[in-house]
């Protein structure tokens, strides 16, 4: 099937037998692939048939490019695996696996395959952006509410601010301190000391009356808690962003009987978002937990010479020792996330 060359009047004369047999069965005869049937399709529905035929499409003598068998068997499989991916977090994830295929065909192939794209909302001014320098530098949490069986149940997310690697989670049918402080301290062990927590004024979180059990305990640790503005979500943002992500990929769009089928589905959620979801946020390329543990220039050179890194990040480990440089020319050793002191109480 080579570059083919249409006037707009045959490409017409095409749509109006594709209504009769089929889109796909008119790419066949017309000699073209599917997807760009689909193209016409919605150009013509765009313009309308007068303006379509007085259309002159861009480039015209370079014709329709031809989309291989293996592009699109590869587009499909990943968009498959991946169904809430749009176009671009397909193309990233293809180019983690050592394909290159540009963003229009794949676009193309996905809009003739049922893909719609989501409507914009109209943007209202964008908060200030801030981010951590370092894995562990600063983390988010924050709750969200959601219904199991027409059960009301709350997510507690911990988020590192750095890599939005996501350090851990509950799913309670009623949120404590006790839950919190457990969550924190997991992490911990787990991956090593925050240095600062980011939250909002919610009661588990803060009390307007002194100081609960939980600000004492991150007291105790040496953590850092600061609290978002009252009524500033956007301070929130990224745990909030992936609050917003789980609820319509997961709790609204799966039935869940009991809570464990609900935490069951949100551990493989999870694992597929830290180690295998490219995150726009990370340029598009990286997985949160490649740039977490350290991986990150190593992921985008392998990325950059068409190497599969897919089947690599189940074995990434913690990079346990850090070195980083301030904007003054100091240099600091952190030793899982935390700067190590030597005598004289300064840093190394």
């Amino acid at each position: 099937m080579g570059n083919k060359q249409f006037s707009q009047a045959q490409k017409l004369t095409i749509l109006k037998h594709a209504k009769q047999i089929g889109p796909k069965e008119a790419a066949k005869v017309a000699g073209v692939h599917y997807t760009t049937v689909y193209e016409w399709k919605r150009q013509l529905k765009e313009l309308g048939e007068e303006a379509f035929l007085e259309h002159q499409p861009r480039r015209s003598g370079r014709g329709e490019k031809e989309i291989t068998p293996e592009q699109e068997s590869a587009i499909l499989q990943v968009w498959n695996d991946n169904p809430a991916f749009g176009p671009g977090q397909v193309r990233s994830q293809l180019r983690r696996q050592g394909t290159t295929i540009s963003i229009r065909t794949i676009r193309k192939v996905m809009e003739a395959n049922g893909y719609t794209a989501k409507q914009k909302q109209n943007q209202v001014s964008a908060p200030e952006r801030f981010e951590a320098s370092r894995p562990l530098e600063l983390a988010q949490m924050d709750i969200l509410e959601v219904t199991i069986n027409k059960v009301r149940v709350y997510l507690i997310l911990l988020i590192d601010d750095f890599s939005r690697f996501i350090l851990g989670f509950r799913l309670l049918e009623q949120t404590s301190v006790d839950e919190v402080i457990q969550l924190v301290r997991r992490a911990v062990d787990q991956y090593g000391k925050m240095e600062e927590l980011l939250t909002d004024r919610g009661f588990v979180f803060y009390s307007w009356r002194g100081i609960n059990r939980f600000e004492k305990y991150l007291e105790n640790q040496g953590i850092d808690h600061t609290h978002a503005r009252p009524h500033h979500p956007q301070t929130l943002g990224k745990v909030e962003a992936l609050n917003k992500r789980i609820k319509n990929e997961l709790f609204g769009q799966e039935h869940f009987s009991t809570l464990e089928q609900a935490f069951s589905a949100l551990t493989k959620w999870v694992e597929h978002y830290n180690h295998k979801r490219p995150h726009q946020g990370l340029g598009g390329f990286l997985v949160p937990a490649e740039r977490f543990h350290g991986q990150e220039q190593k992921a985008l050179d392998d990325i950059a010479n068409s190497r599969d890194v897919t089947a690599q990040i189940q074995d990434i480990e913690r990079s346990i020792v850090n070195l980083v440089l301030a904007p003054d020319g100091s240099v600091t050793l952190y030793l899982l996330g935390q700067p190590v002191v030597i005598k004289g109480g300064s840093h190394v």
